[in-house]
């Protein structure tokens, strides 16, 4: 009876201990994507501010240079133009870190923004794949989830070394599913499946209801599975 008993309580100790290390966890994991979201978003205002002020200055002045030559180079009128398409990547990317910008687009805007500025980059090839309908959700859903998915995006260029990239929304039943595929080098989920990238979608998805699982092989490319309740 007495050896019963401390079984007992040395199995409460051990789950006591268990929901202590995962809210633990937890709490680092949201500590983490609060850190994440203030420097995206000061690194946004530093892109449009300064970088972006910089950029506008210069092509003031290749435009001031190309009127002041009775025959202005062609290759002034192409560092003008490079310039201009700079200002536009960079202030993309800089309404992409920014989630007070995000608030006011929906997800499907957000995204194919993303995708356009990736694939103007031509370093791989991303295609984008939705319902033609606007998402019943929570505009922090629809940031978190736009989160996660950059994440996925993120980690195709950073590790896969992918050439293609497909992402897809579909509303299936009461359930929206976003898959994140891509042709690269893949990796053993079972290795890896403790990885700051990794978590960080894993927690997110969580926060907003869903659920979150990647199929990968080395060698045979790498798919991320998204399922997430739609409200009623």
């Amino acid at each position: 009876m007495i050896f019963v008993y401390a079984r007992h309580r040395q199995n409460q100790l051990i789950a006591r201990q268990r929901l202590m290390q995962e809210e633990f966890q937890r709490q680092l994991m949201k500590v983490q994507i609060e850190v994440q979201e203030h420097t995206c978003a000061t690194l946004s205002q530093e892109l449009h501010d300064n970088i972006g002020g910089l950029l506008t200055s210069t092509r003031i002045l290749l435009n001031l240079t190309g009127r002041s030559l009775h025959e202005p180079p062609d290759t002034l009128g192409l560092a003008e133009e490079t310039v201009e398409k700079a200002i536009h990547d960079l202030r993309a990317l800089a309404k992409s870190l920014n989630k007070e910008w995000l608030d006011q687009f929906d997800l499907v805007e957000n995204l194919q923004m993303e995708v356009d500025r990736i694939n103007a980059a031509r370093i791989v090839r991303l295609e984008f794949l939705h319902a033609d309908c606007r998402l019943p959700l929570a505009t922090e859903s629809q940031v978190m989830l736009f989160r996660i998915i950059q994440e996925g995006i993120q980690n195709c260029l950073k590790h896969a070394r992918a050439s293609e990239i497909r992402i897809r929304l579909d509303v299936a039943g009461e359930e929206l599913c976003v898959t994140i595929a891509d042709d690269g080098n893949g990796f053993d989920t079972r290795l890896n499946a403790s990885g700051v990238g990794l978590l960080n979608m894993r927690y997110r998805t969580r926060l907003i209801g869903g659920v979150i699982h990647w199929h990968s092989v080395p060698g045979g490319g790498t798919e991320v599975g998204i399922r997430l309740p739609m409200p009623v």
